[in-house]
Formats: structure tokens, sequence, C-alpha cells
């Protein structure tokens, strides 16, 4: 492609100039060396030929679920734009929730669970992360450019943390995620949960030769984690139910797990030397909004690079 560009920009050049300067010259000489391969179009499908594509091949189940989630109804779905829950069609949620377009980002994740294991109807926008690209000018203005933003009853609120507190003050009821006691009740396990995560960043940053202390607070962190989900029953982290404490942990976990095993070799949800972490996993992999914002080790490992400004390996990681 590269070689067509040149030989496209010679032929201009040399048109508009009526003789050959150094395209036209460059031009010549690729002509002459370039295999046949290389003036050939690229023919590779647009997005739109693509979708179609996708759309004539699916299956009358498929297209049966599409349907459903363009409504608003059904399991949760990353690609779902409108969340009715029980409310009637033409019902208008209270909640936009803006959020990233790629349903990676990890403060996105903890409000977009927290919302579905509600079942607070909610409108989904997307913009783009910083690194992927530029974000409305109203939304750097009003909201400050940074993702969560959750749009409740007209009124923009930013910071996920911030977010869920709100959607619990307003969305109590009886799908409360706090304790009896509140948040003063789960203080110190967000405490926890900002420790946890500041030590794997320092670990995953971390360059080769100069990480063993990193690496050994980050296990006595996690250590410290493992001690909290071994001492309840149920694997999650204050007992048989989900609560907030487990979203704020599941984004940091997650990526933990796929990146310091790619980066560093390490294995966060080892049964055998984390068991309470370990159960965690799989106790929240029980739940629909948690497999539904899930991604895959390998897309941890490659988005966050751009996000951190690099990450750092080490023998044994891959």
């Amino acid at each position: 492609m590269l070689m067509l560009r040149i030989l496209t920009l010679g032929c201009a050049a040399s048109a508009l100039s009526g003789g050959k300067g150094w395209v036209g010259k460059a031009a010549d000489l690729l002509r002459q060396k370039a295999p046949p391969s290389a003036l050939v179009l690229d023919r590779a499908p647009t997005w739109e030929a693509l979708a179609a594509s996708l759309e004539a091949q699916s299956t009358t189940e498929e297209a049966g679920f599409a349907s459903l989630v363009a409504s608003g109804r059904g399991p949760p779905s990353a690609s779902a734009n409108l969340r009715l829950f029980d409310e009637d069609d033409g019902y208008e949620p209270r909640v936009t929730l803006y959020r990233d377009g790629s349903s990676w980002c990890p403060y996105c994740q903890k409000v977009w669970m927290q919302l579905e294991e509600k079942r607070i109807p909610y409108r989904v926008e997307r913009i783009n992360m910083r690194c992927y690209g530029s974000k409305p000018a109203w939304f750097e203005r009003d909201a400050g450019g940074l993702l969560p933003v959750v749009e409740l009853d007209g009124r923009l609120i930013t910071d996920s943390v911030s977010i869920m507190l709100a959607l619990e003050r307003e969305f109590g009821g009886d799908r409360s995620l706090l304790p009896p006691g509140g948040v003063d009740d789960i203080r110190d396990l967000m405490g926890l949960e900002r420790q946890l995560g500041s030590a794997w960043l320092g670990w995953l940053r971390a360059p080769p030769g100069v990480g063993g202390g990193a690496r050994n607070n980050f296990e006595g962190q996690l250590s410290r984690v493992d001690g909290v989900l071994r001492s309840t029953a149920g694997g999650f982290f204050l007992g048989e139910e989900l609560s907030l404490v487990d979203l704020l942990f599941c984004s940091f976990l997650e990526r933990a797990e796929a990146s310091l095993l790619y980066y560093k070799g390490f294995r966060v949800r080892d049964a055998e030397a984390y068991p309470g972490v370990a159960a965690w996993f799989d106790a929240m992999e029980s739940r629909a909004s948690f497999r539904a914002s899930q991604s895959d080790y390998y897309t941890h490992a490659m988005d966050l690079p751009p996000q951190l400004g690099g990450c750092s390996p080490e023998a044994g990681g891959e």
C-alpha cells in the first residue's frame, strides 16, 4: 500500500509539473521493482459490509437475541444501549451511563454491574477513552472528560465511587448493595481496595531488576485480601451475597490476574496460594452482570499499556 501511495503521488506530481521531479523518479524506480501485487488496490471490506455479512449469517436465535437486547430486555449485554428490566416499553430511564465504547474501562465496569445488579433502568452513551480518540467538547467541559459519568434526573455525577454511592442513596430499597451500617461498615475494605490497586500498578510498571520490593508489596496486599475472603462464607467479601465491595474490587482483581500472568508470570487466581481469592472469582462468575462485563486475558494485557504508559515484562511472563 505504501508503494501504491508513492506511485499515485508520483503520477500527480509528474502531471502537474510536466516533468519528473524526485517523486516522479522514485515512482519510476518503484514501477520497475515493485511486484504486481503491490499495485493491487486495498479490497478489504468496509465495517458496514462486515456488519451486513454478519447479519446475513446470523441464526434465527441470534437475531432474536439481538432484537431482545435492542428492546432493552434480556440478559446483560455489552451491546445494549437501553435497559428497561421490569418497566413497560416506552419508559424513559432516569439514568444515562456514559461509558467507553469498547466496554473495557475498569471504572465503568463497576457502575455498569451495579446498575445491572440493582436492575435500575438506564441508557448507555459511548465515549472514547482518552488514548483511543477525542471526546465531545461538552463532555470535556461539563463532565471533566473522565469516565464513567452518570446523568441522574438531568444532574451529572462523576467519579465511579461517588456515582455508586449516589445510586445506592437514590435506589436503595430492597436491592441495596450496602450492609446495614452503610458506608461506615465498609470503609476499611474500601481502603484495602485502593491499597491493592496501587500495589498492583506499582509492580506492573516496575522495571525488571528493581521490582522485588514492588512484588513483595503486592503479595502482601493480596494476602490481606485473601484473608478477608477466607474469613467469610459464600465467596463474596461480605458473605453469601454480592455487595458494593465486590464491585469495587472486581475490575482491579480481574485485570491484575490477566496482566501479572502475562507480564510477570504471577498467578492471582491461585487456588493453593490464595484460596479465598480463587473462590471469589468463582462466585463472581456466577453473576450474569460480571460475565457480561468481563473481558478476556489477552485484551486486558494489550489494553493496559496505552492506559498506563507501558507495562514492564519480566522473565516468566507471556
